[in-house]
């Protein structure tokens, strides 16, 4: 995958979203390295010239499982933890089946047992909104920042949660349902996707083995 946007993981990151009108999205370096605590994860921005609350980046530790969004509900912003919404939900009932959480993981607070458990997350932008609705162009904008982002991290891997995300970052359409995605890396780290929140049982069982596998595969 080509490096978006010409780039340099030691820059600021400043990204332009969709709205032609709109003024530069600004990021945080010492932010980027900072790993929270348990906790409230919400926070205030500044985008498009105004302030925002949305939720922080968890970063992984380094050659960790780093997990990739769309962007945060209006629902887990409010809660101030990741993925809150029924989807959202279904997503951390997933990672404890595949052993990446543990098992007894409280779901309102699943976002404190990744972190604990060494992995990060994120999304491709950070403006809420209550549904997908943000434009293809306003994503794409995003792959830039998150490149930067996994340049800095160093996860072991890049995992994209859903499909869509994944499409914008690689910048093609992608024929894979879930597993790896050959020929898409981010800042050389390879990249997968997780089974779509509407996936058959059967391909969701078997996306979340490969995903244990992967998570067996870092080195501890």
């Amino acid at each position: 995958m080509r490096r978006p946007g010409g780039s340099d993981s030691g820059s600021t990151g400043r990204s332009k979203t969709g709205d032609p009108n709109a003024g530069p999205e600004v990021i945080d370096l010492r932010a980027l390295m900072h790993r929270p605590g348990p906790g409230t994860h919400r926070t205030t921005i500044a985008l498009d010239g105004r302030t925002i609350d949305t939720l922080a980046d968890l970063p992984p530790a380094r050659g960790r499982l780093l997990f990739v969004g769309i962007n945060p509900s209006v629902v887990s912003v409010n809660a101030g933890h990741y993925h809150q919404g029924r989807l959202g939900r279904m997503f951390w009932r997933r990672l404890i089946v595949a052993g990446i959480v543990p098992q007894g993981t409280r779901l309102d607070a699943a976002d404190d047992a990744l972190v604990a458990a060494g992995h990060g997350i994120t999304d491709l932008i950070k403006r809420p909104t209550p549904r997908d609705v943000a434009s293809d162009a306003e994503l794409t904008a995003g792959v830039g920042p998150l490149w930067q982002k996994v340049a800095i991290w160093r996860p072991g891997a890049v995992v994209f949660v859903y499909k869509r995300a994944a499409s914008i970052s690689a910048g093609r359409a992608l024929e894979q349902r879930w597993g790896q995605l050959p020929g898409v890396a981010m800042a050389g780290r390879p990249c997968f996707l997780m089974p779509g929140p509407y996936a058959p049982a059967k391909e969701v069982a078997a996306g979340l083995n490969f995903l244990r596998n992967l998570r067996a595969a870092l080195p501890d």
